[in-house]
């Protein structure tokens, strides 16, 4: 049984993958969160805000939050895809498979994320 399906509907291996990937997407979707839109995440690449080069820095990072947004939103759509459209619900090997992709989504934002922290040239 490949496909994820049982005689009778999904098989437990199907069920098992589909929820450990939904687990791995919500805690990169909190770990994203957390670190654009709060200001410990700031600090977390800017270092304290009375050092020389810190609001050069927050801008810098600001513009690549900015950018990583793209792919967070395309992880997003593909989350909520894969559990709202009727065609990727009946089938866990489909939707396990667009879980996997929304993760590689979440993993391009946060590397986006974390090349803003990186110094500038």
């Amino acid at each position: 049984m490949l496909s994820g399906r049982g005689r009778f509907g999904p098989t437990r291996a199907g069920s098992a993958a589909v929820l450990g990937a939904l687990a791995v997407n919500v805690l990169a979707a909190t770990a994203y969160s957390l670190l654009v839109f709060t200001e410990p995440g700031d600090k977390v690449f800017c270092g304290d805000p009375l050092t020389q080069g810190y609001e050069k820095c927050v801008d810098q990072m600001a513009l690549f939050a900015i950018a990583s947004l793209i792919p967070a939103m395309l992880a997003l759509i593909l989350m909520i895809a894969a559990f709202a459209t009727p065609g990727v619900r009946e089938r866990p090997g489909l939707r396990a498979q667009t879980l996997g992709y929304s993760l590689v989504a979440w993993l391009i934002a946060g590397g986006t994320l974390v090349m803003g922290g990186l110094p500038a040239i």
